[in-house]
């Protein structure tokens, strides 16, 4: 008898596990996302901005390599990359049940393709990252044999990471991607990532569909909307009314303790690598004079703009680039303030105030010039307007114009080309995550090549620079891309080709109830494919 009544509660506890798990296991049928801002169609050649359009762009593409939760590289559409002893040489070997789409195999020749492709119709960012790949020859179906023109430190992070693999018998079709009237439906966006963009309509929503084949698993959440508003306020808003149960973007810390109160909403924070940092024309004055530059460095009090925008939900900025937590920072830099020093710089170097107006002059000219920010991004906004209150205290103004996001990056990095040169004085701005996860990246920021420099948004000309830059693309022994990166940091730190501020906390709003499978990607917050795979 009481093995009988064992035997019973054995199958009743067998049975509501299977149906515990199983619901566990149940994708989550849909999910709406917010988001500012218009990313267009979606590929490779018309994604917007570097956070959220990239994320967005790898939940339909995938990268032979990436990254974990950690931030490490690792094998993805490639399971292995062996070098030559000369690192001149990358043998590939590839995933054999891979599919596209739309069905047709992914192989060798698509990344074969993808090499060639990015190389004869440029993309600012992927053309760049395969800049050290010389040709690329598939040796099987599944097998790709890479030929570098120089060793490259940075290839799983930088190239094997970043760079989205196209499709052939798609983008074959397409001879001009990179022509300034291009145009793109969303039939393009063939790829073998997680989700497929199945609807688009411009300045309002994306709709996108999982992909059921995925080679690391069906997604867990069958179906993304992404609802666009006009601001960070509209989002919150948003969040609160039940209109949408994720933000994309972080939440401004002030709203952290309100959006708590909000029954199921749940609030994921950790640090970011993404960068708040003042940006300028070099060429232009008060820019093009060195002592200007460190005067309006030592007038900013950052732990005062980290406690007053970010609440200490952030990280002081480092002036020579390198988030402070990393093993790649120079740690004989050190970021000052002091306004006192600061006037006296400017004092003895014959900046000063001659009609008692409070605004000192240089050559004749007061210090008065435009300061940009976007306005999609109230902390910035806010973090602008302290700036702006320090630098007047040290007689320099910096006139705030707020306007809307595609237009100051038109302003300061002109269709994302540095080589067709600037239209601004100063400017708010900050680098996506990847840049600064990078280390070797920093070469990208100061070198005066614009196709090396790509993202010397300033005119940065030093020729030490140049040339230790150029040393570090190519150094692939460890102890001295330290000693290089060291170097670098140290001539930042000196010339200021831009002041660094602070590296905001990432803090993302979501509601449990409907969603809760995000993952914390170190220094690059929770929005990425990681998060719907049950794999991660």
């Amino acid at each position: 008898m009481k093995s009988r009544k064992f035997r019973v509660f054995l199958l009743f506890f067998v049975f509501i596990f299977t149906v515990a798990t199983s619901a566990q296991d149940a994708p989550t049928e849909s999910l709406r996302i917010s988001l500012t801002g218009d990313e267009s169609t979606i590929n490779p050649y018309t994604y917007v901005t570097g956070y959220p359009g990239w994320n967005m762009l790898l939940l339909q593409y995938d990268t032979l390599y990436q990254l974990d939760a950690d931030g490490i590289p690792q094998p993805w559409l490639a399971t292995s990359a062996e070098k030559s002893e000369d690192g001149l040489t990358v043998t590939l070997e590839l995933r054999d049940d891979v599919l596209w789409h739309d069905g047709e195999k992914f192989t060798a020749e698509d990344v074969v393709f993808t090499v060639n492709y990015f190389k004869e119709f440029n993309h600012g960012r992927f053309t760049r990252a395969l800049g050290s790949i010389a040709s690329a020859e598939a040796t099987g179906e599944y097998s790709v044999v890479l030929t570098l023109s120089a060793p490259a430190p940075s290839l799983e992070m930088g190239t094997f990471a970043d760079v989205p693999m196209l499709p052939q018998h798609i983008w074959s079709e397409i001879d001009a991607p990179d022509a300034e009237d291009a145009e793109f439906s969303i039939d393009v966006n063939i790829g073998t990532g997680p989700y497929k963009l199945v609807e688009y309509q411009p300045d309002q929503f994306y709709r996108f569909e999982a992909n059921a084949d995925y080679f690391q698993g069906a997604p867990t959440v069958q179906e993304l909307t992404f609802i666009q508003y006009a601001d960070t306020t509209g989002t919150i808003a948003a969040l609160q009314s039940n209109e949408v149960d994720m933000l994309v973007g972080s939440v401004p810390p002030e709203q952290v303790d309100l959006l708590r109160m909000g029954g199921d909403i749940e609030i994921i924070q950790g640090p970011l690598f993404t960068t708040d940092m003042i940006i300028f024309d070099m060429a232009q004055a008060p820019f093009n004079n060195a002592v200007a530059r460190k005067a309006m460095s030592l007038a900013i009090n950052r732990q005062d703009i980290v406690d007053t925008v970010y609440l200490g939900a952030g990280t002081v900025g480092n002036i020579g680039w390198i988030h402070p937590v990393s093993v790649f920072r120079n740690t004989a830099v050190e970021t000052v303030y002091d306004v006192d020093q600061a006037k006296a710089l400017l004092d003895e170097a014959g900046i000063t105030d001659s009609d008692g107006n409070g605004i000192r002059e240089l050559d004749g000219a007061p210090l008065s010039f435009e300061f940009l920010v976007a306005s999609d991004n109230s902390l910035r906004i806010r973090t602008a307007e302290l700036v702006r209150e320090m630098l007047l205290e040290i007689g320099i103004d910096a006139q705030i114009v707020v306007m809307e996001r595609t237009a100051q990056v038109q302003a300061v990095w002109p269709d994302f080309d540095v080589s067709k040169g600037r239209n601004y004085q100063m400017s708010m701005f900050g680098w996506s995550a990847p840049v600064q996860a990078d280390p070797i990246r920093i070469a990208t920021l100061v070198n005066s090549d614009p196709a090396v420099g790509v993202l010397n948004l300033s005119g940065y000309v030093n020729p030490v620079a140049d040339e230790l830059s150029l040393e570090l693309l190519q150094t692939i022994e460890p102890v001295r891309q330290k000693e290089l990166l060291d170097e670098l940091q140290a001539i930042i730190a000196e010339d200021l080709p831009f002041i660094m501020l602070d590296y905001p906390d990432g803090m993302y709003a979501y509601r449990s109830a409907v969603y809760s499978g995000w993952v914390f990607m170190s220094g690059q917050g929770v929005f990425h494919k990681l998060s719907f795979l049950r794999s991660s």
